[in-house]
């Protein structure tokens, strides 16, 4: 009864999130690496040690663009304390600027378990573009890129206990994109919100710590995950300016807590769908990024 309470407490604060603030989720990409994203008790409730991945993701990024992430993930065991994920995905933005489309980025990650509950995570993000797309000659804002547009390392550790997870990382850009978008670059009239700029965009770093709780339902086949997701962007993002003199993004710096919902129910011996929902409670003042407000996902599934 106390893990129903919890979980309907929590469901019913992430539309309130969604209404009162206006700043991300701020996930670069380690937020959803499997070991990093959640422990699943419908994944542990399945002997077989391969799994495939289909799912979308929806949410609102900057400026009001509209942003729909379809993506692949293959899961598998290589021993009995390791395993791999790679995951594909694809980004369609729309807003009043721009439609664009096309793969964003393919995350690869191995985890080794350390001890009975406990592993520790090594990953790397490469982006299929650099950020770089345009439109009738114009650099676009970052919000209207399938792309972060970095190759990132992710270096994570996850702890899992019955009913309690928790788990920590660090994602780290070592090459950087290439965008160009400079406001005054466009017509007067044309922009009409205050668009950040981001030519030789450099993004710092982030770190996040997960804590998240677990409770079963149904003998098992219905699983709700709710959790808190602080992540800190390390350090203030720079741009290039008109003049070609390198500038800090004051604000850019700072925390962004999370709160994430996953329901997981099991259709059958090697099945499940999971649906997902995310909202910050508190945000960075700036996000050059571009990154959403929100999300919701759908996923499904497939055990072998």
């Amino acid at each position: 009864m106390k893990s129903l309470k919890f979980t309907l407490i929590f469901i019913l604060s992430i539309p309130l999130c969604g209404l009162v603030y206006s700043q991300g989720c701020s996930d670069a990409g380690f937020c959803t690496i499997p070991t990093i994203k959640s422990v699943s008790p419908a994944d542990s409730a399945f002997r077989l040690k391969n799994h495939l991945k289909l799912g979308s993701a929806y949410g609102i990024a900057q400026y009001g663009v509209s942003v729909i992430t379809p993506y692949v993930e293959y899961n598998g065991e290589l021993g009995n304390k390791i395993s791999t994920a790679v995951k594909v995905l694809y980004g369609i933005h729309a807003g009043d600027l721009a439609l664009t489309h096309g793969l964003a980025d393919i995350i690869a990650s191995v985890d080794y378990q350390v001890i009975r509950n406990a592993k520790v995570v090594l990953g790397i993000k490469v982006p299929f573009n650099r950020a770089d797309k345009k439109k009738d000659g114009l650099p676009l804002p970052m919000a209207y890129q399938t792309s972060l547009g970095t190759t990132d390392i992710i270096l994570g550790i996850a702890v899992a206990g019955k009913y309690f997870s928790l788990t920590t990382a660090w994602q780290q850009p070592f090459i950087q994109n290439k965008n160009e978008f400079l406001p005054e670059e466009y017509p007067i009239g044309l922009l009409t919100d205050n668009y950040i700029p981001t030519r030789g965009f450099q993004r710092k770093g982030d770190v996040l710590l997960r804590v998240s709780h677990i409770a079963n339902f149904r003998n098992n086949k219905l699983s709700l995950i709710s959790g808190i997701l602080p992540i800190y962007h390390l350090g203030n993002d720079t741009y290039v300016d008109s003049t070609g003199q390198r500038s800090e993004i004051y604000g850019s710096k700072g925390l962004t807590l999370n709160l994430n919902l996953f329901l997981q129910y099991k259709l059958n011996e090697s099945n499940y769908i999971e649906i997902s929902a995310g909202a910050p409670i508190i945000s960075r003042e700036v996000r050059p990024d571009g990154l959403n407000q929100f999300s919701i996902g759908v996923e499904y599934v497939i055990h072998f």
